[in-house]
């Protein structure tokens, strides 16, 4: 505990004031106006009107929704689609279970397709109806230990007949080096 935060901080202008590598050091500061400075300058949050009391929501869909972990757009183009993660299972082991999701319309929703279960994966290299999905996945040993951190690719492919072709019924996932 400091019990003389005045002395502390004499000290501490002393020691700035004499400092002879300061005008070296003053380029490393952000400029003013700059987002680093202005996010240094904001000032915590205070309350600016009444307080909502909110219940928590009972729709079984919700409870879908709780369990999203990710969602990764495809950017290639005339590609409606996206990659997302559910947590379930061991998390220690493959607890990430990532589907493949191609809009149909607002009546029917999505069409959705299974990629496994991983540690993590992520979203390499896009084209037209194709991109590399990048695992590292992990497996039990011959020990019953577990063996983890094993990385793995995937092509994955689908017909894609540009931006107003209809989602795909099938696609493919070829493991790729």
């Amino acid at each position: 505990m400091i019990r003389h935060p005045l002395l502390l901080l004499a000290i501490a202008g002393t020691v700035t004031a004499c400092d002879s590598g300061v005008e070296t050091r003053k380029n490393a500061l952000p400029e003013a106006g700059s987002a680093t400075a202005t996010a240094a300058a904001t000032t915590p949050a205070t309350a600016s009107g009444p307080a909502q009391s909110v219940q928590a929501q009972s729709d079984d869909y919700l409870q879908s929704a709780a369990s999203v972990v990710a969602v990764t757009p495809l950017t290639a183009p005339g590609t409606d689609a996206k990659l997302f993660g559910l947590a379930g299972g061991d998390p220690a082991l493959n607890g990430d279970h990532a589907y493949l999701a191609f809009f149909i319309d607002p009546s029917e929703g999505w069409r959705v397709f299974p990629l496994g279960d991983f540690e993590r994966w992520s979203v390499g290299e896009q084209g037209p109806g194709r991109f590399v999905l990048e695992t590292t996945q992990g497996r039990m040993g011959d020990d019953g230990e577990m063996v983890t951190g094993e990385v793995k690719r995937f092509i994955i492919t689908w017909e894609s007949g540009g931006p107003d072709a209809p989602a795909p019924s099938t696609i493919t996932v070829t493991p790729a080096t």
